[in-house]
Order: C-alpha cells, then sequence, then structure tokens
C-alpha cells in the first residue's frame, strides 16, 4: 500500500514537471532527445526488433484491460482501488514521457528554420507545378506496388518497422500507421493502398528517430521517399505531397484546381481516384470521430496546438523545401 501510494502521489509532480518543460524546450534539446532518448531507442531496438511482431500492439491491449478493471474497481469506492488506479496512471505517464513522449517539447524545426505558416499562392503554385512535373516523369517508370516488399526497399527490415497486428481495426480509425513509445516501434498498417505505404513507413520511422511532431514526421516521409533510388517509392513521395497541395488549393482557391489536375498523367488521376474511394469507405464512422476527437486531444495537450489539423502543414514544409534551400540544407 505504501509503493502504490508514493507511485500514486508521484503523479502530481510529474504533471507540474512535465509542465515546466513544455516550456523550457532547451532542456530537451541539450539533455534528453541526445542521450537519453537515444540510449533508451538503441536498448529497446536491441530488444524488440528481432521479434516480428508489434509487441507494443500487444501491451496496448494488455494496458487497455488493466485500466477498464481498475476504474470499474473504483466504483466500490475504496481507498485501496482509487490509490491502484492513479498508481498505474503514474507509471503508464512516466514510462511514456520518458520513454519517448518528451520529444514534443522540443525547439521545433519549424521555430528553429523559421517555415512560414503561410505562403503566397504564387509559392503555392510553383511548388505544385514542380511536384506534378515530378510525379508525371515517375508514373511511366512504376512496377505493379503488389509485387514489392516495402519494408525491404525502404530499408526498414531490421529498423523496428513492423507490420500492425490489427491492421482492419486501425482502418475503421482512419490510421495509416502509429508510434508505440513503449517499446519504440514503428507499425504501419500494410492494408492501406500501397501507393501510401512507403511515405507511411517513413513517416512512422521519423517518430521513432524523436520527431514527434506531426508535419516534420511527414515531411520528413516525403523527403526520404523521393529521395530513394527506387521508382515506386518516389512516386509515392510526390504522391503524398500532391494530394497535400492539392487540398491547399481546394480550400482556397477551388476554382483552379481543374488547372492542375488536367496536367496529371492518367495514372496519377487513376491512382487519386482510388485513394479517395477507398479512404471514403472509412472517413466520419463512429470509430474514425472517437480516435479523431482523442488523438486531437492528446496532440494538443502535447503541445501541438493545431491537434490532428498539424497533419495538414506538412505542405508548409513542401513549398518551403522547394521556395528555399534551408530545409534541404538541415536534412543533408
Amino acid at each position: 500500500m505504501k509503493l502504490k501510494s508514493i507511485f500514486a502521489l508521484a503523479l502530481i509532480p510529474q504533471i507540474l514537471l512535465i509542465n515546466f518543460i513544455k516550456n523550457n524546450p532547451s532542456i530537451i534539446d541539450d539533455y534528453y532527445s541526445y542521450y537519453l532518448y537515444n540510449n533508451i531507442l538503441k536498448i529497446n531496438s536491441f530488444v524488440y526488433s528481432n521479434i516480428n511482431i508489434p509487441v507494443g500492439e500487444i501491451l496496448y491491449i494488455i494496458l487497455v484491460i488493466i485500466l477498464v478493471y481498475l476504474v470499474y474497481r473504483v466504483f466500490s469506492f475504496k481507498l485501496i482501488d482509487s490509490v491502484n488506479l492513479l498508481a498505474f496512471i503514474s507509471l503508464v505517464y512516466f514510462i511514456f514521457y520518458s520513454f519517448w513522449g518528451l520529444n514534443y517539447f522540443k525547439t521545433s524545426i519549424s521555430d528553429e528554420l523559421h517555415i512560414k505558416n503561410n505562403y503566397e499562392f504564387e509559392e503555392l503554385d510553383n511548388t505544385l507545378n514542380i511536384i506534378i512535373r515530378k510525379i508525371n516523369e515517375e508514373a511511366p517508370l512504376i512496377q505493379d506496388y503488389n509485387e514489392l516488399d516495402f519494408f525491404e526497399i525502404t530499408n526498414m527490415t531490421n529498423l523496428n518497422v513492423k507490420q500492425s497486428l490489427v491492421p482492419s481495426i486501425l482502418l475503421y480509425q482512419t490510421v495509416s500507421g502509429h508510434f508505440i513509445p513503449f517499446t519504440s516501434e514503428s507499425v504501419v498498417n500494410v492494408n492501406i493502398p500501397k501507393v501510401d505505404l512507403p511515405v507511411v513507413i517513413f513517416h512512422e520511422h521519423a517518430h521513432q528517430m524523436g520527431y514527434a511532431d506531426e508535419a516534420e514526421a511527414s515531411f520528413i516521409g516525403f523527403m526520404k521517399a523521393i529521395e530513394s533510388n527506387n521508382a515506386n517509392v518516389r512516386y509515392s513521395g510526390y504522391f503524398n505531397a500532391l494530394l497535400n497541395l492539392l487540398n491547399e488549393v481546394n480550400k482556397s482557391h477551388k476554382e483552379k484546381l481543374e488547372d492542375y489536375t488536367s496536367k496529371l498523367n492518367q495514372k496519377v488521376i487513376s491512382d487519386i481516384n482510388h485513394n479517395m474511394e477507398f479512404w471514403g469507405k472509412y472517413y466520419n464512422n463512429f470509430f474514425d470521430k472517437v480516435a479523431n476527437y482523442v488523438y486531437d486531444f492528446y496532440l494538443k495537450s502535447n503541445k501541438q496546438q493545431d491537434g490532428i489539423l498539424s497533419y495538414g502543414k506538412v505542405s508548409n514544409f513542401i513549398i518551403d523545401y522547394y521556395q528555399r534551400e534551408v530545409l534541404s540544407d538541415f536534412f543533408n
């Protein structure tokens, strides 16, 4: 009882400490990201990378069962049950932030490189035309996606990147992949359209490398993809960028949308239609809405003020990448 009480009471100073760290990113930059986290990643990769299944997904199920049981026990209105629940939450909270979560609070690439939040339409137009030219060049070169092992051609087979055990459940949450902080496993939903797989693999691996911000991870996924020596992987990168930039046009200059789509290779048009049709089956169902609400709250509580909208901010990075040389210099 005494030890559990200590764990339970430790939740309060932990929350206060995390709130302090949120406003002092230099602590994370100077000590956590480059020292503690790198060693945690090495240990977790050593322990879990040779196990074919994502251990973290099994761990999630166990944690949810324990949490539900402890919440149920609280309604017996016994002090020990409340202490058990708080001790459990405190322990999970500690492990989450110690093993990875503190990466949310390091100095962002946007702040470090002065990435703008808004761009002139001319810059969007210039970037979109570059992407259209690039993807049209790649379209005739790609192989049948069903014949390729993307974990192998992205060189991720030994880097703790794995296929999800529950891809169908993830689809109904419109989740393409996720990162598991407790085991440092990057997990990919292989049931998504194959054209999305390379970028998703790189996105989740970026989280594994300590890039918690969703826009940053998406941009790294894009950049890694277009630098590949495989045409299918490069195509996936340009395809993802194309969808994001076309979405920006659709939001602010919808009347110009057809001007861009008319320039696209028919293969690209076909892939866009297939992608929209595929995800259209899963958007806005009950599980998707609940998952979006929970994840939006989760991101906002971890200093991503735009919540799930932060995914769309990758367009700012892509535009900046083609309009300046700062990002390419930063990563090379």
